[in-house]
């Protein structure tokens, strides 16, 4: 069995019978999460592109055109959900392509909690299987990320097992995404990662529905997906893909349990060292004027990846490890998701510069930040804190916020679908009320609706 047939007979399964509790309810929160991500992101520059390049009436807008559009404007703050183990931006592109899909076939709200939980784990594991030798150069949210979709896609579309593989196979070989520039220059670029491998996805289970076929070895085989991508797949020696990949706990070892729903707006690189200054300041009880240096130390791809030093813009700060210990040095709540860019010039930031270090450790592994605090008198204080995930009230409560920031019916009567979806009407309805939203609102209304955010719920630490 390849391991495109695998995640295609596993996903097919599962649209077939309930999901666990824990998978489903966790599978809703990512669903609203993804909403508040997307909610925010509208109100952007990337947000005003969108709305220039697609139909500006929403019943003129394909599923493919709400797909691109929900999965780039939830990735514009980096506030959307991410994985623990792999730091894919999954619900960027999964949920994206479920909700996206539902255009085409509306469906129960369980359908849709099935395809998202599936979708997660075809991409969480294929980004598991590529590895760092993939991640070194391609962006896994864009390209595992849309195999992850186009599954998703594919459950809500009702596609069979052949067809679901066909699906991923489309979407692998149509899966692109690099990092040069994105995390600097090209920021906006990253946006439309997601967007793009959402859009990619549904539109490969539709080709696939319509009869498109693709090869069943398109992810393992020997100029398939992996092996062209630089993951040294080495599909020939024979093995089951189940064997080969450790794949026979699908279906019990559920991916999306291990979803973190983020607390700061940055890069996830930034969690730990920013819990780790948290901590070490509390136990400390020094005033900070005694604060000599701030060294916060990470695996090196981490480490580069949020190396930004005096970000310019509020979108290069979100990759700058520097400016989010310099907001908590200053006082600055660095949970709030659209900071003022006054703050970039603050002179009570900007004076934490000068004594923020941070650098890689190859002996350290991802998910840890060694921290050290040194002071006047030469004490040095050193430890390490685990990120902290949001509770479920907290993810609620902040989708309830950034649904009150905005004026007129719209938005109101998508916070009370989201909340209580469960027919197919409500379903379909939900996703024509996001139609609405994408194409509607002018930059004016933006720039009106970025004030009252500023106000929105900040989770506290």
């Amino acid at each position: 069995m390849s391991l495109a047939t695998a995640f295609a007979q596993f996903c097919h399964d599962s649209a077939g019978r309930p999901l666990p509790k824990d998978v489903s309810d966790r599978a809703r929160l990512c669903f609203i999460d993804h909403l508040h991500a997307v909610l925010y992101g509208l109100r952007s520059e990337t947000g005003d592109l969108l709305r220039a390049y697609l139909p500006a009436d929403a019943t003129g807008l394909s599923g493919e055109q709400l797909a691109l559009c929900l999965g780039a404007a939830s990735t514009v703050d980096e506030i959307d959900d991410v994985h623990f183990d792999t730091s894919l931006h999954t619900g960027s592109v999964v949920v994206a392509a479920a909700i996206a899909a539902t255009r085409y076939r509306p469906v129960p709200f369980d359908t849709v909690l099935a395809a998202i939980a599936v979708g997660y784990d075809v991409a969480v594991r294929l980004g598991v299987i590529a590895g760092p030798s993939h991640y070194r150069y391609f962006h896994t949210t864009a390209t595992c990320g849309a195999i992850g979709a186009a599954a998703a896609a594919s459950v809500v579309l009702g596609l069979s097992r052949d067809q679901i593989r066909n699906a991923i196979g489309i979407a692998a070989t149509s899966a692109s995404g690099l990092w040069e520039g994105i995390s600097t220059e090209a920021i906006g670029l990253k946006h439309m990662h997601s967007g793009f491998a959402a859009e990619r996805a549904v539109r490969s289970a539709r080709l696939a529905g319509l009869g498109l076929k693709a090869s069943p070895a398109s992810l393992d085989g020997q100029k398939g997906f992996l092996n062209a991508l630089d993951a040294e797949a080495d599909g020939g020696d024979g093995l089951d893909a189940k064997d080969r990949y450790g794949l026979h706990d699908l279906g019990q070892r559920w991916s999306i349990l291990r979803n973190i729903f983020k607390r700061y707006p940055f890069c996830l690189g930034c969690f730990e060292p920013l819990e780790g200054v948290k901590a070490l300041l509390a136990a400390a009880k020094r005033p900070l004027h005694h604060l000599r240096r701030v060294d916060a130390v990470l695996c090196p791809p981490t480490a580069e990846l949020v190396s930004v030093r005096e970000p310019g813009n509020l979108l290069a700060a979100k990759f700058s490890v520097q400016f989010a210990i310099a907001l908590v040095l200053a006082g600055y709540p660095a949970e709030q998701v659209r900071p003022p860019a006054a703050w970039l010039s603050d002179p009570d930031v900007g004076k934490w510069y000068p004594l923020i270090h941070s650098g890689g450790d190859p002996s350290l592994p991802p998910r840890f930040a060694r921290v050290t605090l040194t002071w006047d008198d030469g004490t040095r204080q050193e430890g390490a804190e685990p990120l902290s995930n949001l509770s479920v009230s907290d993810v609620e409560r902040r989708f309830a916020a950034v649904c009150a920031s905005y004026d007129g019916a719209a938005v109101a009567s998508l916070q009370r679908l989201a909340t209580t979806c469960a027919s197919a009407d409500d379903v379909a309805g939900l996703a024509h009320l996001l139609a609405g939203i994408v194409t509607s609102m002018t930059p004016t209304e933006r720039a009106h609706h970025d004030v009252r955010a500023e106000g929105a719920y900040i989770v506290q630490g």
